[in-house]
């Protein structure tokens, strides 16, 4: 409700500022009132009230009880995290106030991984260590520039938080000796992580190997024990709640994809993300006699610090050899993406899930009706804006594609953002090349 209400207030107060400047809530955003009915226990004459139609608490409660006042949480999954906002007392009956089985009460974390690819900077240390390598990288898609390009996606994935995941702890985002310019890097409900943090070995660094980088994801200090790993390129398309990632018992929600891991041993033609699937499946058939086939969506994933540390202990060989490669290699492993679920569903620790999800190439052709279809719908949880294939003069184009669909779709700002940076963002977009 909480959320709402901000949502709400930002929209008025954007109403007159143009297209996109605001968020208009529809029906689904309202709530029924309930009128509950006097009458009698069938074996007494205690006067009660009764619920109009069935609950998950109690089906009356006394006419006479006295009234109380419980935290928001209690009455919502959506309710924001302590620390962002002050918390939301709701008055009620007791009744209403105990803990149900199912209600998730650890702390959710969330960690970004976020690279800009234009840093003069950065493009001389990625320059050295790619010099170093005199065959280069194994596959075109190993180190090409649409794996680092900044499309400013990281900006709308936060709001999208901020809009439809209030409940979030605390956020983590690990670069490399990077910030954006925009981010409030001050504010409470953020730390920014080098890559020097995290890495116990100097050495392995700098690294432009992402898979390298989520090997070291557990190791961020204070981050929760249950937390969620984004990309900067995943948004969440509408209000998801700890349910759909957790069980209330601490055990991981995992989303399998249609598209299958390759057959057969590694092959110099295997894309990245096959390599690091054979990679993980001759892991876990040596350990569990187990042949896994199918790839994960591309979504945020829910992981645990404890099943990570415990994988870095059990194949110490591929974990410090993924996590030592600069760039992608034909030996790494992915381990936050897809090792984790499986070992955690094959040690007890995950189950399979649904969640309404779509995931968008670039690089193809037809994407700007799909993203006006989802734009009109909003039906997914979580959505991807992928390109592993592009270079970088396609950025003009893909920018006049994309702000005018994300400032559409997450006008709200997050308190992450500077004031004046919201003014920029609201700025034309570069217009797309004549040749296209």
């Amino acid at each position: 409700v909480a959320a709402v209400r901000h949502a709400q207030h930002q929209a008025r107060a954007g109403a007159g500022a143009g297209a996109g400047a605001g968020l208009v809530l529809g029906v689904a955003h309202g709530c029924d009132i309930e009128f509950w009915q006097r009458g009698r226990a069938e074996a007494g004459e205690e006067d009660l009230l009764i619920a109009p139609r069935a609950n998950r608490t109690t089906a009356s409660v006394p006419a006479a009880g006295a009234a109380v006042h419980a935290p928001g949480h209690l009455f919502t999954r959506l309710a924001p995290a302590e620390g962002w906002q002050p918390a939301t007392l709701v008055r009620t009956r007791p009744e209403f106030t105990t803990r149900l089985p199912d209600e998730i009460r650890f702390p959710i974390d969330v960690v970004y991984t976020w690279v800009d690819g234009s840093d003069p900077a950065w493009r001389r240390r990625r320059a050295e260590v790619t010099a170093c390598d005199a065959d280069g990288p194994y596959h075109e898609q190993a180190a090409n520039d649409a794996r680092y390009a900044n499309r400013d996606e990281l900006r709308y994935s936060l709001r999208s938080l901020h809009m439809y995941a209030p409940w979030v702890r605390h956020i983590y985002l690990v670069t490399d000796d990077q910030v954006p310019p925009w981010l409030v890097g001050s504010h409470p409900g953020i730390t920014v992580v080098d890559h020097r943090e995290i890495f116990d070995d100097p050495r392995v660094l700098p690294t432009f190997n992402s898979q390298a980088i989520e090997t070291r994801l557990h190791h961020i200090d204070g981050l929760s024990e249950h937390f969620l790993y984004f990309n900067d390129d995943v948004f969440l398309g509408s209000p998801v709640t700890p349910q759909d990632f957790f069980l209330a018992n601490g055990m991981t929600k995992f989303f399998l994809s249609r598209a299958l891991i390759p057959l057969g041993p590694i092959h110099p033609g295997d894309v990245p993300v096959s390599a690091a699937g054979k990679n993980n499946r001759a892991l876990l058939e040596a350990r569990f006699g187990a042949t896994v086939t199918q790839k994960l969506k591309h979504t945020p994933h829910a992981l645990r610090r404890s099943v990570l540390a415990e994988i870095e202990r059990e194949f110490p060989g591929p974990y410090r050899a993924t996590m030592a490669s600069r760039v992608r290699s034909t030996s790494d492993i992915s381990l936050p993406s897809a090792l984790h679920h499986y070992y955690a569903f094959l040690t007890g620790r995950a189950v399979p899930a649904p969640l309404r999800y779509d995931y968008f190439d670039l690089a193809r052709p037809g994407i700007p009706a799909r993203l006006a279809r989802l734009l009109r719908s909003r039906h997914c949880q979580a959505f991807c804006l992928n390109d592993t294939v592009s270079c970088e003069r396609d950025l003009a184009d893909q920018l006049a594609l994309l702000r005018p669909f994300l400032d559409a779709y997450f006008p709200v700002p997050s308190p992450l953002e500077r004031a004046i940076a919201r003014q920029e963002a609201r700025q034309p977009c570069p217009s797309p090349s004549p040749s296209r």
